[in-house]
């Protein structure tokens, strides 16, 4: 028996046991005690719930056997569905966590470059020989402003 999206509760796994054995049975008619729960669920049973209950007579017919079986096929391509479906969300979700590492890390290196710029006092780089070779002031200014401009289009503002 199906159930959306929860699993049965012990007490519908009871019902649905008991139908299923109604439906088992042959199908002469059966006397058996129709109840209301405390919540308003109807609930037939061998039993009454007093000594002075009324009986009711159940019908079962017997179920077309391509029904069940096109239910039960239904059943199986949903429960397949369902997996599929929390598959590709758990991927999507693992996906959605690396890329937004990816974006904190290149954000994060950006930042650190920016700051490093921006801290040092005369910037350089090496040449063939491994000397230093000082950038201007308008160059070391013109490669902080770009570390800034990276910076904030990794991180945003």
């Amino acid at each position: 028996m199906w159930y959306p999206r929860s699993k049965p509760s012990a007490w519908r796994r009871v019902r649905a046991g008991a139908l299923l054995l109604a439906l088992a049975v042959p199908l002469a008619a059966q006397e058996i005690y129709k109840s209301v729960d405390a919540q308003g669920n109807v609930v037939y049973s061998d039993r009454g719930a007093n000594k002075n209950a009324p009986t009711t007579t159940l019908h079962v017919t017997e179920p077309d056997p391509s029904e069940v079986t096109r239910l039960a096929k239904q059943q199986q391509l949903m429960s397949a569905a369902e997996r599929e479906r929390q598959k590709e969300a758990a991927l999507e979700e693992r996906n959605r966590a690396r890329s937004q590492q990816q974006h904190q890390a290149a954000c994060e290196k950006a930042r650190n470059n920016y700051y490093r710029m921006k801290d040092t006092p005369h910037l350089f780089q090496r040449d063939a020989d491994g000397n230093r070779v000082y950038y201007t002031d308008e160059q070391a200014d013109a490669l902080r402003e770009q570390a800034r401009k990276a910076m904030l289009s990794a991180c945003g503002s």
